[in-house]
């Protein structure tokens, strides 16, 4: 008994033996993520088997490729963070629990909205001819889903990939520092997340570059040139976050506050038939999401606000980050940090020992 409460409180508080080779569990979840990465492709594939079957019905086919182009970067990022988790490598590492935490941060609130409009789905699926039993277990088979995927298995990632045994394999393994080494980690997903954002021309270009500016919904040429700018401000704020620039940070924080607010204006003045238009679907589309009033002004508004609030708790968690001298870790090998942790000890006595009876 005793030594399962040892090692559940290891699981719990993530204080696992560094001594102890984490190998197998590192290829097991490689080869799990590797799993992940050709599910993702085979979804889009029948997506794409689905389109080409039963047609777009009424969907902008821009929207079709932002899908398809989505589940690739997901086939390419699982597959990649597997084989470098299969290998114990150290960039691997810390890219699943960037991954990992970020899912959890952007997946709750998703979560939460997908809870918020599963009624109205389904009137809509029934209304549709879809047997209630049916839809009901489609729905419940997407909401379970949702859950494994961006709740339960990312925590469980998190447990694992935290253990000080796994990052002390990976250490051994590969003894020579990487690039992820010489940014803490709060910095690094930050910073990965602006690069995301310095694409928002490509990701936002099949909703016809929509943007909310204080009121107004500006898309096509407008819309281009203020989402370049926002561009340009997650490259400003990226880069900060790399070298470690405390200006960044009130660079990060001024965007956050400006684009929620601006956003948050917005929905409460806006018709969702205005903003669907912008954005390119066609009539009987925004005609079938309006009847969803779940997905209202007040909705969106509110989770403008949660997201805003929940990013400005993290920049202000993560904002010693930005004070390199407040940090006195110094990047070092394996096998240089355990010489200096075996010079640290005692030194034991040499030669014979003596007998009490001599």
């Amino acid at each position: 008994m005793n030594k399962f409460l040892i090692r559940a409180r290891e699981w719990v508080w993530l204080e696992g033996d560094p001594e102890k080779d984490r190998s197998t569990g590192l290829v097991v979840a490689g080869a799990v993520e590797i799993a992940l990465g050709f599910l993702s492709f085979s979804l889009a594939m029948l997506l794409l088997i689905g389109v080409a079957s039963a047609g777009l019905g009424g969907m902008n086919p821009s929207h079709l490729w932002m899908c398809m182009g989505f589940l690739f970067y997901l086939t390419g990022w699982f597959i990649v963070v597997g084989l470098g988790s299969v290998k114990a490598r150290r960039w691997a590492r810390a890219l699943v629990l960037i991954g990992a935490w970020m899912t959890i941060f952007f997946g709750t609130l998703f979560l939460a909205l997908t809870l918020h409009v599963l009624p109205e789905v389904l009137d809509l699926l029934t209304e549709n001819g879809v047997s209630p039993m049916l839809a009901l277990g489609e729905l419940y088979f997407v909401i379970g889903a949702l859950i494994a995927l961006q709740v339960v298995f990312p925590m469980i990632a998190v447990g694992f990939y935290n253990l000080r045994g796994v990052k002390a394999t990976c250490e051994r393994r590969n003894p020579n520092p990487c690039w992820t080494d010489r940014v803490p980690l709060p910095l690094l997903a930050m910073g990965f997340i602006c690069a995301m954002g310095c694409f928002s021309l490509v990701w936002c270009a099949p909703t016809n570059h929509v943007v909310f500016v204080f009121g107004r919904i500006l898309s096509g040429g407008e819309g281009m040139v203020v989402i370049a700018l926002i561009s340009v401000a997650f490259g400003y704020v990226g880069w900060g976050a790399f070298t470690r620039k405390i200006h960044a940070w009130w660079g990060a924080y001024a965007l956050v506050l400006i684009t929620s607010t601006s956003m948050m204006l917005t929905f409460a003045e806006m018709e969702l038939a205005d903003l669907f238009t912008h954005m390119g679907y066609a009539p009987e589309l925004v005609e079938k999401w309006e009847r969803i009033e779940a997905v209202s002004p007040a909705a969106l508004t509110l989770a403008t606000c949660v997201w805003g609030v929940m990013v400005c708790v993290y920049l202000v968690w993560a904002r010693d980050c930005f004070h390199p001298e407040k940090d006195h870790a110094e990047v070092k090998s394996y096998a240089g940090r355990k010489a200096e942790e075996d010079a640290a000890l005692p030194e034991k006595p040499k030669g014979p020992r003596m007998r009490l009876d001599d």
